[in-house]
């Protein structure tokens, strides 16, 4: 069995969060498919693929994911801006066992802060985010508020920043099952949160987003793996993030490296759509260019689809997952080209296509591209052993999507 359980509620936050542990040297895996057995590992990571379940759905899939493995340490990732059930799911894990649950959902890395109980993205409160309009978006940005008074304390910056000892002697007589919200606005504030959950005794639950991942300790010596990540030739690249950072980053690809697909083609007919954009993928790819396939190359283009499959009688959720079974099928038939690596945002999207590839776990290198952005290797299926770069849509300069294609590609050796 696993020494440490990652429970996270969309693919690439499991991936950027079993990242952290890989970094430091452990065997990490990460299960895309929950219906496989799970794989061995010292460090497990599980998507419950939760984030737009309804609240009860997603509470009792953590619960028995956390209830399946018995690990003696167990992180609950969350979205560093808070969207998906993110109460509901932190607390069905608290209520599996433990005494304490310390919640950090702060990154300083990817400027994510919590300050006087409000969670800020770039220096603005969450509120007044393009994720707030997500449609499972958080109901405050005010930690305490969101969590409820029930069994819940707010330890401040004066708390966490005087290190280890005073976060541990506040948890010291509250009532089994506090869930205690965090202040963090440095890197070494999530420090001190994570040594004073290992000196506590029982352990507690961690709910945090991938930055309080880097410092939870696992039990025993790391037993690392064979580092070298990169290949040769054309990287693909699969992108189904419309946030306005994703098509940024779209539109900073150089001129050629991009195909988008139609949007009334993939909404009739999605997986020709995809077929046919990834022999025009596959093309590129084998004379050794990079290329992104997306069906969302600017804002306008996300918009006409929106209205195109209004018009055709379906809801968002159908329309999103006629997009990831288009882009999935044109990965899968991109592959025909054999990639140098793939490079995938979104995580309905990742886990649509990971699906097409018949790939079951991921296996964390501890490299990354960037901050927030780690490296693995798909295991299993028609890809088998493939390096992948996977991204939230959130993450990342204007540059990033090509640093990460340019990195697949051994562009950097």
């Amino acid at each position: 069995m696993p020494r440490a359980l990652v429970v996270a509620d969309d693919l690439t936050g499991a991936i950027d969060t079993a990242h952290a542990f890989a970094a430091r040297g452990y065997r990490t895996r990460v299960q895309a498919d929950s219906g496989r057995a799970p794989p061995d590992s010292t460090v497990l990571a599980l998507n419950t693929d939760s984030r737009y379940a309804d609240p009860e759905t997603a509470a009792e899939r953590v619960r028995r994911a956390i209830e399946a493995i018995d690990a003696p340490v167990v992180y609950k990732k969350v979205d560093s801006t808070l969207r998906g059930n993110v109460v509901s799911e932190v607390r069905s894990a608290l209520d599996t066992g433990f005494d304490h649950g310390l919640f950090a959902p702060a990154s300083p890395a990817v400027d994510r802060r919590t300050a006087g109980g409000y969670h800020l993205v770039e220096g603005r409160l969450l509120s007044d985010t393009e994720y707030a309009d997500d449609p499972n978006g958080p109901a405050s940005d005010h930690l305490p508020t969101l969590v409820g008074v029930e069994r819940a304390s707010h330890l401040g910056i004066e708390t966490v920043a005087a290190g280890s000892e005073p976060i541990r002697a506040a948890t010291a007589d509250a009532p089994s099952g506090t869930l205690f919200t965090c202040d963090t606005t440095h890197d070494r504030h999530l420090e001190a949160i994570a040594r004073a959950g290992r000196e506590l005794d029982p352990r507690p639950l961690y709910a945090g987003s991938g930055g309080l991942a880097r410092h939870v300790s696992v039990p025993g010596e790391p037993d690392g793996e064979p580092r070298r990540i990169a290949g040769h030739g054309g990287a693909l690249g699969i992108v189904g993030s419309v946030s306005e950072r994703s098509l940024d980053q779209l539109a900073a690809l150089p001129e050629g490296w991009l195909i988008a697909l139609d949007p009334v083609g993939l909404l009739s007919d999605p997986d020709s759509a995809g077929e046919e954009a990834g022999r025009r993928a596959a093309g590129r790819l084998a004379n050794g260019e990079h290329v992104v396939v997306t069906a969302a190359p600017d804002r306008e283009t996300v918009d006409r689809t929106l209205a195109a499959g209004r018009a055709a009688g379906f809801e968002e959720g159908a329309i999103r997952s006629r997009v990831a079974s288009a882009l999935a099928s044109a990965a899968r038939t991109g592959f025909d080209a054999d990639p140098a690596g793939l490079f995938v945002t979104g995580g309905d999207v990742a886990m649509a296509v990971f699906d097409a590839l018949d790939a079951r776990t991921l296996s964390l290198t501890g490299r990354a591209v960037e901050a927030g952005i780690p490296v693995s290797r798909l295991r299993g299926g028609s890809a088998d052993g493939t390096p992948v770069v996977s991204k939230a849509g959130g993450f990342g300069g204007r540059e990033t999507a090509v640093n990460c294609l340019r990195y697949l590609g051994g562009d950097h050796e």
